[in-house]
């Protein structure tokens, strides 16, 4: 065979790969299957500061419903048609070919015409844990729903949040999309900060309103009281996840992975538990805001750093290169961004983390369970 009719095969084996489905697995203990749900919520005593044009703020939410009896399962797309364009766009720059996140999906149970999307039984459960999760700045909450999926499945209610103009795009259910701006003085790092904090604790107001509820968690109730929810977020969104914490006592306990620390929490401190959880390299020996909170945790504490994970590992990235079978086939310098952490292996380890954290706070408040189920993973080193 010529070369040329060799390459030509090669091309046509990649371009099946790239347009065929390919799903995103749930990692880790799944007690439940997941159903999920978008939709957009406005404040109407807000402002949107970024918009200067009068409107109220509106932020657009996931939420993933843990069913214990679904009826019929569905393959869901991992994102919305726009933002999927786009993220091809934004990824071809890191070796990714066109159509990636148009092939991907989840598989999901499947949303009903009446009012629960998965029947879970008369006799099943109805109030469970909360997580709130906020993304990277300038990145999509889509990009982490595979691995809320896999915490929700483990039994616990999660709502992802998009905040408009310093999410890279965010895609409204009316097909309207909002692009990011650049986000880069230290005055507009700290207006995302505080916008980012109000628009989780708006959120979690939200849950005060059953037909909100209704519409995230058919079948299921959060836990309001005895402060059962919890806030997370990865780089500015676990700083995001902190602030909202120290105004919110309602938020029992936090995680930021891997993000630096910024506003009042610096000097506030916290009193509530909360975790650190770090890229190789990224400890309170490195980052100076994780030094300077550290003493002013007052709650149960821990930090973790995660040998072989990059910034970027915390998010789906390594377990979508690896599903479209690309891990090993990208530029080297991507590593500097995802990690070599393959990409199952490194959602086992988030999902275990984020887990084992929220099992410890919502079943022993002194966090002394944490830990048991983190044997397995000689990646994760205990920091402090």
């Amino acid at each position: 065979m010529h070369q040329s009719s060799i390459l030509l095969a090669i091309l046509s084996l990649w371009t099946f790969r790239i347009n065929s489905k390919a799903v995103l697995p749930v990692v880790g203990p799944k007690r439940f299957d997941v159903a999920i749900t978008s939709f957009s919520l406005t404040d109407s005593d807000r402002l949107d500061p970024f918009a200067n044009d009068g409107r109220k703020r509106s932020i657009v939410v996931s939420g993933f419903n843990p069913t214990a009896r679904c009826q019929r399962k569905q393959l869901q797309l991992y994102m919305p048609p726009a933002t999927a364009l786009f993220q091809d766009d934004k990824f071809s720059a890191y070796g990714l070919p066109n159509g990636s996140f148009q092939s991907l999906y989840l598989e999901v149970c499947q949303k009903r015409a009446n009012r629960s999307p998965c029947s879970a039984g008369a006799h099943s459960f109805t109030s469970l844990p909360l997580a709130v999760f906020s993304g990277a700045l300038g990145t999509s909450r889509l990009i982490y729903s595979s691995m809320l999926q896999s915490v929700a499945a483990a039994g616990y209610l999660v709502v992802s949040v998009d905040h408009p103009y310093d999410a890279d795009i965010v895609e409204f259910p009316d097909g309207t999309t909002i692009t990011g701006i650049d986000i880069e003085s230290d005055t507009d790092v700290d207006l995302a900060l505080n916008t980012r904090s109000e628009d989780i604790r708006f959120l979690i107001r939200q849950f005060a309103n059953s037909d909100i509820v209704d519409k995230l968690f058919p079948g299921n109730i959060p836990k309001q009281h005895d402060r059962h929810i919890a806030a997370i977020g990865h780089s500015l969104g676990g700083a995001a996840a902190a602030d909202a914490m120290l105004h919110d006592p309602s938020i029992a306990a936090a995680i930021n992975i891997d993000g630096t620390m910024f506003g009042q929490v610096l000097a506030a401190g916290l009193d509530r538990a909360f975790m650190l959880i770090g890229h190789e390299n990224k400890t309170q020996d490195t980052d100076p805001s994780w030094k300077t909170v550290w003493p002013l945790l007052k709650g149960w504490k821990k930090e973790l750093e995660v040998k072989g994970a990059a910034h970027y590992s915390f998010s789906d990235l390594p377990l979508v290169t690896t599903v479209l079978g690309l891990q090993d086939r990208l530029p080297e310098e991507v590593e500097l961004v995802l990690g070599n952490v393959e990409g199952h292996r490194m959602a086992e380890i988030e999902v275990a983390l984020v887990t084992s954290f929220l099992g410890s706070v919502f079943k022993s408040r002194s966090g002394g369970e944490f830990g048991d189920e983190l044997k397995e993973f000689p990646e994760v080193v205990d920091v402090a």
